[in-house]
């Protein structure tokens, strides 16, 4: 079943996303930043044999630990919100079902998968039109795979891995495969150049943006500039991170 197109709509819901994981991480802190929960943390890395005889076992890498959890946490939730929304507009801009939209090959899941033969005449050359500058050419190739990261800092060898997988899945399928890297700061070279060998097609920071945009008819990074939006969502992350500070989690090791 397919998604009417209707750029409000999915304003809405995209703006809907952003505040629903704000207010998960403003429910970790609270969680996560509790005196009891620093103080469970706290007596584990004491029985611990390892952090113990380190000296780890004391409440100034409490707080490191919870911090870099909350560090984890913020990367995901961005993650999530740049990672599968566009798939949900992929499917009603291009009127295709999401399942098809979220192809799997072998166990991994694509993020946006376009097959031509499912695209309008018009839509079809629409999107020739798009792909040419960035493609040089799309002849001979039967759709596009788009993988989205807000972020690039594959850091383990098992995500390099799935990403060189997935090219191949592509390439045999005759896609064309895309990797678009919001961030303009993230992105490591080395990483990069292996997975460029293995045929992926990079687009990075404002490219990427610009690529989405003209892709989908909208730009979500705009949204978030808009004044509006942009000081509700400044207030309450600043709100949020200032909790941290504000908890008996923190306020365990100021005394110190």
């Amino acid at each position: 079943m397919t998604i009417e197109f209707d750029q409000k709509n999915i304003e809405t819901k995209f703006l809907e996303s952003v505040k629903h994981h704000i207010e998960g991480w403003r429910i970790k802190v609270e969680t996560d930043f509790s005196k009891g929960n620093f103080d469970k943390e706290l007596a584990a890395l004491k029985s611990d044999p390892v952090y113990s005889k380190f000296a780890f076992d004391v409440p100034e890498y409490v707080m490191v630990r919870l911090i870099g959890r909350m560090s984890i946490s913020i990367g995901r939730r961005l993650g999530e919100i740049y990672d599968k929304l566009p798939r949900y507009v992929a499917s009603a801009r291009f009127n295709i079902d999401p399942e098809a939209v979220a192809e799997k090959f072998n166990g991994l899941e694509l993020d946006i998968g376009l097959r031509f033969d499912l695209l309008s005449q018009q839509d079809r050359d629409e999107l020739a039109n798009i792909l040419t500058p960035h493609l040089d050419s799309i002849e001979g190739f039967s759709g596009l795979g788009i993988e989205i990261r807000y972020n690039f800092n594959p850091n383990d060898s098992a995500r390099l891995r799935k990403d060189v997988q997935m090219c191949e899945y592509l390439v045999d399928e005759g896609l064309i495969p895309v990797y678009l890297i919001y961030s303009a700061i993230s992105p490591r070279d080395d990483a990069i150049s292996r997975l460029t060998r293995a045929g992926w097609r990079f687009m990075q920071g404002t490219d990427a943006s610009d690529f989405t945009t003209t892709l989908f008819g909208i730009d979500f990074l705009s949204l978030l500039d808009r004044d509006d939006i942009k000081k509700e969502i400044h207030r309450e992350i600043q709100e949020m991170l200032q909790s941290i500070f504000d908890s008996e989690a923190f306020g365990s090791i100021s005394k110190i």
